[in-house]
């Protein structure tokens, strides 16, 4: 044992039964037929995340949410500012039509609170966004938005 770096080798270098029966080829390398577990590999059914994270990133993703709602809404508002009242009435009339509403227009206008805007048809709308009309449906305010370019 005159050198420890050469001692190293030859001991790695020396093979036993148990390597030598394992061994396969791959593309032109040679390694034994096993394979190491992976350190912190999570078992079947184990928790990943403590609840105090889940929680976290819970509120984390609610907190997008609301962003983007909040950003949509204003780009909502933004754009209907533009709308006159007349395009508002307009529009009523179209969705009236589209969805086969009973009594045409005049209670969809009414239950949006918009019966007043025939005072000011050239007037700029001024009222609110359509996301925030309660009294519309889901279904009506998608075909309002989509009428109104919004």
């Amino acid at each position: 044992m005159g050198n420890p770096v050469q001692d190293l080798l030859d001991k790695l270098s020396k093979k036993t039964p148990e390597t030598d029966s394992k061994k396969t080829t791959v593309s032109g390398k040679t390694g034994t037929g096993t394979k190491a577990k992976a350190a912190g590999q999570a078992k079947a059914g184990a928790q990943t995340a403590s609840p105090d994270v889940s929680k976290r990133k819970a509120e984390f993703q609610q907190q997008l949410a609301d962003q983007k709602k909040n950003s949509l809404l204003a780009a909502q508002k933004e754009a209907i500012a533009k709308k006159t009242n007349q395009d508002i009435i307009n529009a009523a009339y179209k969705v009236a039509d589209e969805l086969k509403l009973p009594g045409g227009p005049w209670p969809l206008l009414r239950a949006a609170g918009w019966g007043h805007l025939t005072d000011n048809r050239g007037g700029l709308y001024k009222g609110p966004a359509i996301d925030e009309i309660d009294a519309l449906t889901p279904e009506q305010k998608t075909a309002l938005k989509r009428i109104l370019g919004l």
